[in-house]
């Protein structure tokens, strides 16, 4: 069970109480299969849920899904200051300038950063970061970030958002 990943560990519950501390700790998704006549726990984890058999294909399956897409949404990438960036069990390098791009990004996760933050950030204060400069970098940015599932997304007078590109498909942006 090294690193976080979205398979779903099953847990027979009260029995493997232990496995379930331990995954709860690792960030595992779990999904808890409770026995007769126990008490399923109480837990508001949103990567942990819990059945009680006997239980369709169905349901089990919709539950799994659910696990995996709530795991899924909770991950947040990292940036190290030599500027690897990393999302899930994937990573890239980026370079300085762009190091200080993702980390604003990667601060406001999910949010829209507005033009003028980028150009306020002290870390990026460089005589060339113009907002030509600034669309060339997120041009550049969107091409690395490809292969490990991230995605910039343009909000329309407003700035740039950064996003799981796998929950981004399955979700429109709406701008009110």
């Amino acid at each position: 069970m090294g690193g976080r990943n979205s398979d779903v560990v099953f847990v027979r519950w009260p029995a493997q109480a232990d496995l379930r501390t331990r995954c709860r700790k690792e960030g595992v998704p779990r999904l808890l299969v409770v026995e007769a006549g126990a008490q399923p726990p109480v837990s508001i984890d949103p990567v942990e849920d819990w059945v009680r058999p006997p239980v369709s294909r169905d349901d089990l399956e919709a539950r799994v899904k659910a696990l995996q897409n709530r795991f899924d949404s909770y991950q947040v990438p990292t940036i190290d200051s030599s500027g690897t960036l990393s999302f899930g069990h994937r990573s890239i390098t980026v370079s300085t300038t762009q190091t200080g791009l993702m980390r604003l990004l990667i601060d406001r996760f999910g949010d829209v950063v507005h033009r003028t933050e980028f150009m306020q950030c002290s870390a990026l204060r460089t005589p060339a970061l113009n907002r030509n400069s600034l669309d060339l970098h997120i041009m550049r940015l969107r091409r690395r970030l490809l292969p490990i599932d991230l995605s910039i997304r343009t909000v329309w007078g407003r700035g740039y958002m950064l996003e799981n590109s796998v929950s981004a498909e399955a979700v429109p942006l709406t701008t009110a």
